[in-house]
């Protein structure tokens, strides 16, 4: 399938583990990183706000590090949009 990636326009990280974020697409995800914990860089609480956009707008990148790429972020955005409750 021939499909341009979502590029990252803008990221918010105001509460521990969540980010939000808006694509070059004009759509908007919030997404729970927290699957993510178990990596060994995975940014503290107070290191949580200090994320940036890479130059490509293809990643999330923290000072420790610690990096999420966009098709990551839309894969869990995607699952958990899945998940119904019952």
């Amino acid at each position: 399938m021939d499909r341009t990636a979502e590029l990252i326009a803008k990221v918010e990280a105001n509460e521990y583990n969540i980010v939000r974020i808006s694509t070059n697409a004009g759509r908007s995800y919030e997404v729970d990183l927290s699957g993510f914990k178990k990596v060994y860089c995975y940014p503290t609480k107070d290191e949580w706000s200090r994320v940036s956009i890479d130059s490509y707008g293809l990643d999330l990148v923290w000072p420790g590090r610690f990096e999420v790429h966009v098709d990551q972020i839309l894969a869990v955005a995607q699952e958990l949009s899945s998940v119904k409750e019952i």
